[in-house]
């Protein structure tokens, strides 16, 4: 081997140097270094699939709450719109008894004011026709009264004459109450 001037160890030299180094750790660190590197690799492998199977289940999981939430969010839309459709039907219901109420009570109150109507017609001929009695009896009355004034001037009869007048008047009081 040749020696340059300026003292470095030639290219091909190191190599086969650093080749020679290399067998010679082959050799010495060989089998532990393939251990090593199986070890090494078995565990990346296992760590891999432990990552593989937990994304797995990560994913699952995932899957299964989004499915229950679209399941719940369903539910409860259709729940929501029963309740709304529900207080719709009770609204109009509602809205309709009112109307009916209303409407009877309109009617009602017509019908009472027309029976009120009535019961004041009926009661005002009945005080016009007992009012119309008493004067025709207060008229008899006085004309039979009267009649008897002249008479008994007329006559001057005794007071047994006089005694029936006045039984035959109160008779008369009494049949005509």
């Amino acid at each position: 081997m040749e020696k340059k001037s300026s003292g470095s160890v030639s290219p091909q030299a190191s190599n086969d140097a650093f080749s020679d180094l290399e067998q010679l750790r082959l050799i010495v660190f060989g089998q532990a270094k393939q251990a090593l590197e199986d070890k090494i690799d078995a565990l990346n492998q296992r760590v891999s699939d432990e990552m593989n199977m937990l994304q797995e289940q990560v994913n699952q999981r995932h899957s299964e709450l989004l499915e229950k939430l679209a399941e719940n969010h369903s539910t409860l839309l259709q729940k929501l719109n029963e309740l709304d459709e529900q207080q719709q039907s009770d609204k109009s219901d509602l809205s309709e008894s009112i109307a009916s109420v209303a409407s009877e009570l309109e009617m009602a109150d017509n019908a009472s004011k027309d029976d009120s109507q009535a019961l004041h017609k009926r009661i005002d001929q009945e005080v016009d026709d007992i009012q119309d009695a008493l004067n025709k009896a207060v008229a008899q009355l006085s004309e039979k009264l009267d009649t008897m004034n002249n008479n008994l001037a007329t006559s001057k009869t005794d007071r047994k004459i006089l005694a029936k007048l006045l039984a035959n008047v109160a008779t008369n009081l009494d049949a005509d109450e």
